[in-house]
């Protein structure tokens, strides 16, 4: 298994990030999971298909671009 996290962001400000995400890639397939919180606090976590989905579903809401993170500060293991 592998976990690649990644950022869907503001196009206008690439600081401002709309919702984390994983895309997990399993010997059963592919998942993509985000989280992201609501201005009112409520905390939302989502499935999609894949890590485009992702970002074409939440664009509906703001447009956004897509930011691989290259390190996510997680401590790796055996």
């Amino acid at each position: 298994m592998t976990a690649t996290p990644f950022a869907l962001v503001s196009t206008e400000d690439p600081d401002k990030v709309f919702a984390y995400g994983l895309d997990i890639d399993l010997p059963s397939g592919r998942n993509v999971v985000t989280f992201r919180r609501e201005p009112t606090g409520q905390k939302l976590f989502a499935t999609h298909e894949s890590v485009e989905s992702a970002r074409r579903r939440f664009s509906v809401i703001t447009p956004l671009d897509l930011v691989w993170e290259t390190h996510c500060g997680c401590a790796t293991g055996d």
